[in-house]
């Protein structure tokens, strides 16, 4: 059993810091973390990218661990998210109900070789090439870990973001990653003919145990021509390598075929660096009160438009 990087000690740390309670499990073919989470009818258990499961076999008793301690926690329901792919109708038998997903129901993955040489193989020539002559087109790329200078990141992220329609991480909780180990700020910046230098992307990379992970990115777009985001993702593959991990995790695409899907576009991009699909099971909620839960599945389409109307 391998556990995902959002079920390690890295991450608990960080989620207890963040004021959440936690708690562990194991099993003999299965074990967990599960974070007390609150709404406004009462508390759940999430488990992201959880329970951890040695087989298929191992969900019926992993989901028994989960559904007592929920109980003993007086919960409403426990959200999961398997990383072993479940069918609807394997996820029916445990009586868990499909849920609006909450981390990515598939990724996709590159294993890292064993030379930078490899990588630039693998990405192809003008990815290869734009992150060979960086420095003569005036683009450098360094790493922080200052929470002060995540301001350049949060300028791209939110207006990707307004772009893709998609909602953001609240500022406080992603500043607040810069302080463990695990987080890194990538930043690329092009140094103009006043040699001043200009930030054009950035992102935010995890790293963990066998991986490093694409967690959050964005670009300038009046600077797409630069090719910023390809050379600070490829500089990303290589510092990932150099740190001896297996693979590289771009964490999360759309299967989705439609240009207007709102992820289609970085999916495409992230296809375009080689590497494999991975899926998930998706996420699920396990109901232990179901009067509160069939409440709080009403409410809860209302209550996320309040948060995006208030967000903006």
């Amino acid at each position: 059993m391998k556990p995902h990087f959002l079920q390690s000690r890295e991450w608990e740390a960080f989620q207890k810091a963040e004021g959440f309670e936690i708690f562990r499990e194991k099993g003999e073919n299965y074990e967990f973390m599960a974070i007390l989470k609150p709404t406004s009818l009462g508390n759940y258990l999430f488990l992201p990218y959880g329970p951890t499961l040695k087989d298929k076999k191992a969900l019926k008793s992993s989901i028994s661990a989960i559904k007592k301690l929920a109980a003993a926690k007086n919960c409403i329901f426990a959200r999961i998210e398997p990383t072993i792919p479940f069918s609807a109708a394997e996820m029916k038998k445990i009586g868990a109900k499909k849920s609006h997903h909450i981390d990515p129901e598939h990724t996709w993955i590159l294993d890292l070789p064993k030379t930078d040489a490899e990588i630039y193989e693998i990405i192809g020539k003008n990815k290869a090439r734009a992150h060979k002559n960086r420095a003569q087109k005036g683009i450098s790329v360094r790493t922080s870990k200052n929470p002060a200078e995540m301001e350049i990141f949060f300028k791209f992220y939110e207006e990707v973001a307004k772009k893709d329609n998609f909602q953001t991480n609240e500022r406080n909780y992603l500043k607040n990653q810069l302080k463990y180990d695990f987080a890194t700020l990538y930043i690329a910046e092009f140094t103009d003919e006043n040699d001043k230098k200009i930030p054009i992307a950035a992102t935010i990379m995890y790293t963990g145990k066998d991986a490093c992970y694409y967690a959050y990115a964005g670009a300038d777009y009046e600077f797409r021509k630069k090719e910023g985001g390809a050379i600070l993702l490829t500089q990303m593959l290589m510092d990932a390598r150099a740190a001896g991990k297996k693979f590289f995790d771009f964490w999360g695409i759309t299967t989705s075929e439609n240009p207007k899907d709102p992820w289609y576009g970085f999916t495409k991009f992230k296809k375009s660096f080689g590497g494999r699909q991975i899926d998930y099971a998706g996420t699920y909620d396990i109901p232990i009160n179901r009067k509160k839960y069939t409440l709080y599945s009403l409410l809860r389409p209302i209550n996320k438009l309040k948060r995006k109307i208030t967000r903006h």
